[in-house]
C-alpha cells in the first residue's frame, strides 16, 4: 500500500512549506507508517497478540479561562478559549519493528477576544525498522512542537495563549544503517545521517546536515579490545554559515572487572568551526563506565577537540521508589534533526529522569505519557527554558533530577543550567546568539501529586525560568503554578479541572496571567 505525505499529515499547512521543508518529515513517517502495516499484518497473522501492536485514535476538548491572552502589561485581554484536539497514538513492538507515534492536531477558537483562531500540531515518532535480518537496519524519529524563539522575549507555561515569541518547530532524521561481522575480527557498522530543523515563519532554527560513519569494533569479551572509526559531517544553517567536519580516531578498551570499563582514544580531525576555513588538529580523550548493580551507573568521558572541548559526567541510582540522576556535559551542537533546536517540553523532561528507571525507549515512552496524564501535565508544553539558534554551538548542561513515590504520593523535581555559546568566530545573522555570545539559563521544576482515589488524584507543579547574558537588558524570569485535579471518568475516559498563575519579568515584555481550564480526553 503506497501513502503520500498528504495522508500522513493532513494538516500540514502547505503555506509553510517552504519554510518547514517537509519532504524528510514526510519520508520518516513514511518509513514508519509502511512498517507499521507490516506490524499490523503480522499482528492480525497471530490473534494471541505477542506481535504488541496497538494503535489509539483519541479526543481531547478542553475549555480555559484566561485573563490575559495576549500577555500583556498594560492592556490585559481576557478570553475564553476553546481546544479541540483529535490525535492517534501507535506503538508497535514487534521483532522487525520497534517503534511509537504520536501525533496530534489542535484547533485552538478564541471566544471575546479579536485574536484569530488557528491551529497548532504536535507530533513525536521514533522507531527503528530491521529490513534485512541481522544485516540492514533504518532508525528514524521527527517531531513537531511548540518551542520559543528567545530566551528574553515572553515566556508563557501554556501553548494556547498568544504569544509572537512562541513558533512551531518540526525536526526530523533519518538514518540506514548496515551491521555485521567482518568474520572473527571485529563486529562493523556502516552508517548514513540525514537531518533537518525547520522552524515556521522564521530561518532562525532552521538547519540540515548529512553525515556518514564507519565504525569498527573488535570481536569477543576479551578484557582488552579496539575500536576504530571514521566520519564526515556537513551542516547547513538559514541564518548562519555552513560547517564541515570530518575525524578520524582509534581507541582501545580494558575491562578489569565485569563493573568497570575503561578506554582511550586519538585521532584527527579536519573542521570549519574556529576560522570559517579548514584546519587539521588532533582529538584525544578518555573515558571511563562504572556499573557495580542494574541500579547504579557512572559515566564520565572528556573528549579534547580544536574548537572546545566537550565531556560527560553522568550518574544514576535507583532505590524501591525512588531515583536520583546527576549529569555534567557540554557539546558542540552542529545542526539538524539529532540537535533539535529549543527542545524542552514535559516529556522531554521527564524521559529524560525516567531513562535510568525504563531504558527501552518504546516502554519508556507510554510510561511517560502515563504519568504525564496522570498529573494533568501537556506533554507539548514547554517545561524549562530554550531559545532558537542559527549555527553551531557549544552548551553546557548541568542538571540533578530526582523522583520519589509513596504508598499515595510522589515528588518529581529538576533544577539544571545550560550555557549556550557560539561556536567560532561567526555571528548568525538574528536570534539571541547575534546579540550576545553566551545564554545562560536555569530552570527548577517540582511536582508533587497525591492519589485521592484509585479513580482520582491531585498536584502542584512549580516552576522558574531564568535566561541570562553578558548584555544589559537581555534577562528574563517566568514563574509558574499549576494544579490539577484529575479523574477517571471510564476505562478510557479522563477529565481534568485545573488553574495556573504566571509572572513574568523582562525589561520590555513583563505580565501577569491567571487562568482555569478543563479538558475531556476520550480514548477510543
Amino acid at each position: 500500500m503506497r501513502h503520500r505525505c498528504a495522508d500522513l499529515l493532513p494538516a500540514l499547512d502547505p503555506s509553510s512549506a517552504q519554510g518547514l521543508r517537509p519532504h524528510l518529515l514526510c519520508l520518516v513517517l513514511m518509513t514508519l507508517a509502511s512498517a507499521s502495516l507490516q506490524a499490523q499484518s503480522l499482528d492480525q497473522a497471530d490473534p494471541s497478540g505477542r506481535q504488541g501492536f496497538r494503535f489509539t485514535p483519541s479526543l481531547n476538548i478542553s475549555q480555559t479561562w484566561t485573563d490575559n491572552n495576549t500577555l500583556s502589561s498594560t492592556a490585559a485581554d481576557a478570553a475564553l478559549i476553546t481546544m479541540v484536539t483529535p490525535g492517534i497514538n501507535i506503538v508497535s513492538n514487534t521483532g522487525r519493528l520497534k517503534g511509537s507515534l504520536d501525533y496530534s492536531l489542535s484547533g485552538v477558537l478564541y471566544t471575546k477576544s479579536e485574536e484569530k483562531n488557528r491551529t497548532q500540531q504536535a507530533l513525536t515518532a521514533r522507531g527503528v525498522a530491521e529490513l534485512i535480518e541481522n544485516l540492514f537496519y533504518v532508525d528514524g524519529n521527527a517531531s513537531i512542537s511548540q518551542q520559543v524563539a528567545s530566551a528574553f522575549a515572553q515566556q508563557t507555561s501554556a501553548s494556547n495563549l498568544s504569544n509572537p515569541n512562541r513558533t512551531e518547530v518540526a525536526t526530523a532524521n533519518l538514518s540506514p544503517y548496515v551491521r555485521g561481522r567482518l568474520g572473527s575480527f571485529a563486529n562493523f557498522e556502516l552508517r548514513g545521517n540525514a537531518a533537518e530543523s525547520n522552524t515556521k515563519d522564521s530561518i532562525v532554527g532552521d538547519s540540515s546536515s548529512l553525515s556518514a560513519s564507519l565504525r569498527l569494533d573488535s570481536e569477543g569479551m576479551a578484557k582488552l579490545g579496539w575500536w576504530a572509526s571514521a566520519s564526515s559531517l556537513k551542516s547547513h544553517y538559514r541564518a548562519g554559515a555552513d560547517s564541515k567536519l570530518s575525524s578520524a580516531s582509534f581507541g582501545l578498551k580494558y575491562r578489569p572487572d565485569v563493573d568497570l570499563l575503561l578506554g582511550i582514544n586519538g585521532g584527527l580531525e579536519r573542521s570549519d568551526y574556529l576560522t570559517g576555513q579548514l584546519q587539521n588538529s588532533k582529538n584525544y580523550g578518555l573515558n571511563a563506565t562504572w556499573t557495580p548493580s542494574p541500579i547504579t551507573n557512572l559515566a564520565l568521558d572528556w573528549q579534547h577537540h580544536a574548537y572546545g572541548d566537550s565531556h560527560l559526567i553522568s550518574f544514576d541510582h535507583r532505590w524501591p521508589r525512588s531515583s536520583l540522576r546527576i549529569s555534567d556535559s557540554q557539546t558542540a551542537s552542529t545542526g539538524g534533526g539529532t540537535n533539535p533546536a529549543g527542545q524542552n517540553t514535559n516529556y522531554d523532561l521527564l524521559s529524560a529522569q525516567y531513562s535510568s528507571i525504563e531504558p527501552d525507549p518504546i516502554k519508556r515512552d507510554a510510561l511517560v505519557r502515563e504519568i504525564l496524564r496522570s498529573r494533568g501535565l501537556s506533554p507539548d508544553a514547554i517545561a524549562t527554558a530554550s531559545f532558537l539558534t542559527g549555527g553551531p554551538t557549544l552548551s553546557r548542561s548541568q542538571i540533578i533530577s530526582f523522583t520519589t513515590q509513596g504508598v499515595r504520593s510522589s515528588l518529581t523535581g529538576s533544577i539544571s543550567q545550560t550555557s549556550t555559546k557560539r561556536l567560532g568566530n561567526s555571528t548568525p545573522s538574528s536570534g539571541d546568539l547575534s546579540l550576545t555570545s553566551n545564554v545562560v539559563q536555569r530552570s527548577y521544576s517540582l511536582t508533587t501529586t497525591h492519589q485521592l482515589t484509585p479513580i482520582s488524584g491531585l498536584s502542584l507543579t512549580l516552576t522558574q525560568s531564568d535566561g541570562m547574558s553578558d548584555q544589559a537588558g537581555l534577562a528574563s524570569t517566568l514563574r509558574s503554578a499549576t494544579a490539577n485535579w484529575t479523574w477517571r471518568l471510564g476505562p478510557r475516559l479522563s477529565g481534568q479541572l485545573g488553574a495556573r498563575h504566571s509572572r513574568f519579568s523582562s525589561v520590555s515584555f513583563p505580565y501577569r496571567e491567571s487562568a482555569v481550564f478543563a479538558n475531556i480526553l476520550q480514548q477510543f
